[in-house]
Parts: structure tokens; C-alpha cells; sequence
């Protein structure tokens, strides 16, 4: 709406300057070596400067109020780029964080299964009872694992949509 105000005003005022000229500005005919010349003037008079003055204290007026519409809009539109910005870097952050605690859970994992295998290795023959209890400890570590990191999976998603859903806005306001 505020575009269309502008649009008008302007067509208002280069409207105004036109007539304005047009009224103020008179033609005399020169002689010059000969040749007769119509060149344009503007005569001393209080009613043209009233008019200059006028026509100028418009524009000036005009000229503020852009300026200030201007300004407002790009004020609103870095804000809105500010708020985008620190929406983003929350987003990224806590999936940083999301991401160093699947890392943890990874290494546990890992670690998880490296104490199976010592465990094996160093098992006596015949010792079932402590290979089953082997397995059921590394059966129990990653069964946790696998619930966490779903949880972590999930929680990742949920943040990848708050990106999709909170995008930059243009670089250039318009």
C-alpha cells in the first residue's frame, strides 16, 4: 500500500513541477545575427518566486517522506534478517550439540563392542556362563544405544524442518 502512495505522490508532484514551469517560464524572441530566436525566460516577478518556492518546499517535503518510508522498510527487513539469523544459529547449535552426543554414543557403541571381543578372546574354555553373560551385557549397551540415537535421529529431523521452515530472507529488500 505504501508503494502505491509513493507512485502517487510522485505522479502528483511531477505533475505540480510541470505546471508549475509551464506557468513560470515565458518566451521572448531574440534576434541574434539575423535570426530571430525563441528562447525561454523567467521573469522577476513575486508571483514566480511564490510559485519556485512552492513547487520546491513539495518536493523537499516529498523527498523526507520517501526517505523515511525507505528506511523504515529496511529497517524491517534487516530486523526480519536478524531474526532469521539468530533462529538459525539456535537451530545449528543444538544440532551441533545433537551431533556430539551421537558421536558419544557411537564411541560407547564401539567401546561396547571391543569389550565384547576382549571378553571372548580372553574367556576360558568351557566358560559359557561367562559368554552368555558377555553378550548379554553388549545385547543390553547397544539395545540403550540403538533407543538413544533414535531418539537423536528424530530430534535431528525435527530440527532439519524448523530450518526448512525458518529460511533466509532475501539479501535485498525491496
Amino acid at each position: 500500500m505504501t508503494e502505491l502512495w509513493e507512485t502517487l505522490i510522485r505522479y502528483v508532484l511531477v505533475g505540480a513541477a510541470s505546471y508549475a514551469a509551464g506557468t513560470i517560464v515565458q518566451y521572448r524572441q531574440y534576434r541574434l545575427r539575423g535570426v530571430s530566436l525563441l528562447v525561454p525566460f523567467v521573469p522577476k516577478s513575486s508571483r514566480n518566486f511564490t510559485i519556485v518556492v512552492i513547487t520546491l518546499s513539495l518536493l523537499t517535503t516529498f523527498s523526507v517522506i520517501t526517505g523515511q518510508i525507505a528506511q523504515q522498510h529496511q529497517a524491517e527487513c534487516n530486523a526480519d534478517f536478524q531474526r532469521a539469523l539468530r533462529e538459525n544459529a539456535r537451530i545449528n547449535s543444538e544440532d551441533r550439540d545433537l551431533e556430539k552426543r551421537d558421536d558419544a554414543l557411537r564411541e560407547q557403541r564401539d567401546a561396547a563392542l571391543t569389550d565384547l571381543v576382549r571378553g571372548l578372546l580372553t574367556a576360558p574354555p568351557g566358560g559359557n556362563g561367562r559368554v552368555r553373560d558377555l553378550l548379554e551385557r553388549y545385547e543390553t549397551t547397544v539395545a540403550v544405544n540403538d533407543r538413544e540415537r533414535a531418539d537423536l535421529i528424530a530430534a535431528r529431523g525435527a530440527l532439519e524442518q524448523q530450518r526448512r521452515d525458518n529460511p533466509y530472507p532475501e539479501p535485498k529488500c525491496d
